[in-house]
């Protein structure tokens, strides 16, 4: 009986160095485990580049943009010319014909509309009506080729807001907006979409495709050049300008870069 005792102490004590050696290796290895786990949720250097404020991708990325902005109005730029030449040509073409009629029709269009519903204006009626007419034929020559554009689309806009006025004042709103009328549009929405396209050539003048850009240097010097102790802005002077502006986005890049350093996050070197 005591021998079987001690041959039982005997194997228990013979295999307890082993599997303290083995928990101690678990122990270590569990610690491996958890210091690797705790290291891999703090993000690299690396990682934190594309975030890191004025960093040298970021600027990277930032000026591959812009070049990509570039490319786009490269392409959409001279479509966007065109499109505005056709607008204004096309809006003259509509137009003159308004003219017209008011020059074959001078005593009708005196009496029935300008007489009868702006009688507060002084003078002659029929004065009035040929100078809308000529208004609306001369300047829709004009504004066709580009010459003087935003004045002279000013004042054409001004006969059809006056056109507007007496369609309101003669048949009134008709229900606008959704109100369906028996002639099918109402009577004051071909002169209200005149005055939208001819206000929008009063303030961004006739555009590149124009005599007042291709001819007159610009419509905006000329007046200018017509004020006293102002100078024209020449072909040289918009060279200058460009290069100007260039110097500034890299002076305004480098600052950026420069403030960038300055402003250290917790994980940058």
């Amino acid at each position: 009986m005591k021998l079987s005792l001690c041959l039982i102490l005997t194997s228990v004590a013979s295999t307890l160095p082993s599997s303290t050696a083995f928990s101690a290796s678990k122990l270590q290895a569990r610690a491996a485990n958890h210091r690797a786990l705790k290291t891999s949720r703090i993000p690299s250097s690396s990682s934190l580049d594309a975030f890191r404020f004025g960093s040298a991708s970021a600027v990277e990325e930032l000026s591959v943009e812009s070049s990509g902005d570039d490319r786009i109005n490269d392409l959409l730029d001279p479509l966007t010319d065109v499109f505005v030449a056709t607008l204004r040509v096309g809006t003259c073409a509509l137009m003159i014909h308004h003219g017209i009629d008011k020059v074959q029709n001078v005593e009708g269009f005196s009496a029935n509309v300008v007489a009868k519903f702006f009688g507060f204006l002084p003078g002659d009626p029929a004065f009035w009506t040929l100078s809308a007419a000529a208004t609306q034929i001369g300047g829709s020559v004009l504004l066709a080729l580009g010459v003087l554009a935003r004045p002279v689309a000013l004042s054409m806009c001004a006969t059809m807001a006056t056109a507007v006025a007496f369609h309101l004042l003669n048949t009134g709103g008709e229900g606008f907006p959704l109100a369906v009328v028996p002639q099918h549009s109402y009577n004051y929405e071909l002169a209200a979409m005149y005055v939208g396209v001819l206000a929008y050539f009063s303030v961004a003048g006739a555009g590149a495709y124009s005599v007042d850009e291709q001819i007159l240097g610009g419509e905006l010097n000329l007046y200018r050049s017509l004020l006293p102790g102002k100078e024209t802005i020449g072909s040289e002077g918009i060279a200058n300008s460009a290069s100007k502006k260039k110097a500034n986005k890299n002076s305004l890049e480098d600052a950026y870069v420069k403030n960038s350093k300055e402003f250290k996050l917790p994980w940058s070197k």
